[in-house]
């Protein structure tokens, strides 16, 4: 939504030191904002090992897993069904883990600058995503078809992968909690609170780094844990379904299809996660690392999964209307963001629909003292509403689910968890957004004022 430039002098309001340290007090969480997000750390993972739970014990169905923790009491029923480590897991996990690791610092890559932080840097990437995924499937293609992989490894070990990822992430998150609380970065860059785990959870750092190229945030939401993982794990179920069944599924083929579709895209234009409220306001802590790593790769693979053990073959018709709405959001939201981008790195000369863009021009300042100057775009989607790029990636997403047919609340919990993360994400992102362009901010949300669905919300 908008685009950031140093300009040398502006002739608006500019946020004084003062003023910007009185607010950073004023946003000081509370004793139940501590609470909450203690409880977040708990709860986020035994919801994930409760999907895993119902996918092995109970078929799928989340319903009968919650009667059964019910009637058995809620510390029996996760005491014997929870998962076990195994020697495959932990080990596939840490090759994994190297794989990725060797490719993102190995592999060629154009080099690109992200958007101002708040200390006023702009931080080099090496955009070598796609590549890395499409050597990641050729390894597994090979490794599969040679006979030296098994295809279902990771629908045979899911619940040893589970129990492995979720150490990791907390580890990792302890990890970067102490590094830096005895080793901080940039003092400005530094969200710590004092109240462990609202720090825990949220991140105290902003952008972690080794060295110039190698980012933690990146390399886990894109490599690890985050996007590559997806086609993996889809492509294990789908291997799971073939060989239990002995042929595929036409939904099967078009969930794998089309997940892989926003692999694919996210990559070619892998600069755009740079540039949003992950890449450029989220600490790196608990949340980010298990979003990434031990969240999404359970929840965004929920469709492989079912239709791994309830089989489902969709007439032509239906599967026509599926993938035209998946076509209608996945539209939204690219040429959503496509507008914002263009926008942004032309400054604001720029025709969308036939006609000129229109925008407000909002400065800021940085903690090194820096007056800069971001460009809010509100014509296009973005004159329609202020987060057009989630409602078009909910309806996608809905599509997906869909092609399970109705598989319950198991199938659609990517869409409905999806749901709850934009929306918190919208009011999130425009406290920032206001804190940051103040009466300049309250002058867009003027313009455009509905967040997702015009008329609606």
């Amino acid at each position: 939504m908008f685009g950031d430039k140093a300009k040398g002098s502006v002739s608006v309001c500019r946020e004084s030191p003062k003023n910007r340290k009185d607010i950073e007090q004023q946003s000081r969480p509370s004793l139940h904002i501590e609470i909450l997000s203690f409880i977040l750390c708990i709860t986020s993972p035994l919801s994930v090992i409760f999907y895993c739970i119902a996918y092995h014990h109970f078929d799928t169905s989340l319903y009968a897993a919650a009667r059964a923790a019910y009637s058995e009491g809620f510390f029996y029923f996760f005491a014997t069904r929870f998962p076990r480590p195994s020697l495959i897991s932990v080990s596939c996990y840490a090759a994994w883990l190297a794989l990725q690791a060797i490719l993102y610092v190995c592999l060629p890559g154009e080099i690109a600058l992200g958007p101002v932080t708040p200390a006023g840097r702009r931080l080099k990437y090496k955009l070598n995503g796609l590549t890395a995924w499409c050597l990641t499937v050729a390894i597994w293609a090979v490794g599969t078809k040679s006979g030296l992989v098994d295809p279902t490894i990771i629908a045979r070990n899911w619940e040893g992968l589970i129990w492995t990822t979720t150490v990791f992430c907390v580890v990792a998150a302890l990890i970067s909690y102490a590094k830096a609380c005895v080793l901080p970065g940039v003092e400005t860059e530094n969200l710590k609170t004092g109240l462990f785990w609202y720090d825990f959870f949220g991140g105290v750092e902003l952008h972690p780094r080794i060295g110039e190229l190698w980012d933690w945030k990146h390399f886990l939401s894109s490599r690890t844990g985050g996007i590559i993982t997806w086609t993996v794990i889809d492509l294990s179920f789908a291997a799971s379904q073939y060989q239990t069944y002995g042929y595929l599924t036409n939904t099967m083929v078009v969930v794998v299809f089309l997940r892989g579709w926003v692999v694919v895209d996210y990559f070619i234009n892998e600069e755009w996660f740079f540039h949003t409220l992950d890449g450029m306001y989220e600490g790196f802590g608990f949340y980010n690392i298990y979003g990434f790593s031990g969240m999404m790769p359970v929840f965004w693979t929920l469709q492989t999964q079912y239709l791994a053990k309830h089989p489902k073959e969709m007439s032509p018709l239906a599967l026509a209307c599926i993938m035209a709405m998946y076509a209608i959001g996945w539209c939204v939201r690219f040429t959503a963001d496509y507008q914002k981008l263009r926008f942004r790195q032309i400054g604001g000369k720029y025709s969308i629909w036939g006609k000129n863009a229109k925008g407000i021009r909002a400065s800021y300042q940085t903690a090194d003292g820096k007056v800069r100057e971001s460009l809010l775009l509100s014509s296009g989607w973005w004159g329609l509403a202020r987060h057009a790029n989630y409602t078009g990636s909910s309806i996608y997403t809905w599509a997906l689910c869909a092609l399970c047919g109705y598989g319950g609340v198991f199938t659609c919990t990517e869409a409905i968890v999806l749901a709850f993360l934009q929306i918190h994400r919208c009011y999130r992102d425009e406290a920032k957004c206001a804190a940051k362009y103040g009466e300049h901010w309250d002058e867009y949300c003027r313009q455009v004022p509905w967040r997702m669905i015009p008329g609606v919300f």
